[in-house]
């Protein structure tokens, strides 16, 4: 008989917490995180975690190489930023990337910022497309480079 009192508060207990969780409104209509918010897709889900992750992966790697590496990743947007410098006290070097994936291929957009004792070269590097390839169970990547772009 005990047994069934203590079960009965558990279970009253479980009832009045699912009530006050189901009556409050969804994180995300307060402006929230995003893991809160009730009725995602299943891409959704797996776009933010994409996201938390790169946040994530970003805070060590800053920490590590001592903000020289900087990685931004948009789940949603299905793009990444990618930023690495190095700066000594005649040569700095910056190399900043935008990717966007798409189609089973990342779109690369990428700029060089060089300086050698003062007087810098910037070089816009053409837009690319970088697509994973295997031929005969080697793996390699592909690397495309367009030279005329436009519709026919």
């Amino acid at each position: 008989m005990v047994v069934m009192v203590g079960a009965s508060r558990a279970m009253a207990a479980f009832t009045l917490l699912a009530a006050c969780v189901l009556a409050r409104p969804a994180a995300a209509d307060e402006g929230g995180a995003p893991e809160l918010r009730v009725g995602r897709t299943y891409s959704e889900r797996i776009a933010d975690s994409l996201t938390l992750l790169g946040e994530t992966v970003d805070g060590h790697l800053g920490q590590l190489t001592l903000d020289a590496v900087k990685l931004e990743i948009d789940g949603r947007a299905r793009r990444a930023h990618l930023r690495l410098a190095g700066e000594t006290r005649y040569l700095s070097m910056t190399i900043q990337s935008d990717v966007h994936f798409r189609s089973g291929a990342a779109a690369v957009d990428a700029v060089i910022d060089l300086r050698v004792a003062g007087r810098g070269v910037r070089l816009e590097l053409p837009d690319f497309e970088v697509l994973p390839r295997s031929y005969l169970g080697e793996k390699y990547v592909e690397v495309r480079l367009p030279l005329l772009r436009g519709r026919f």
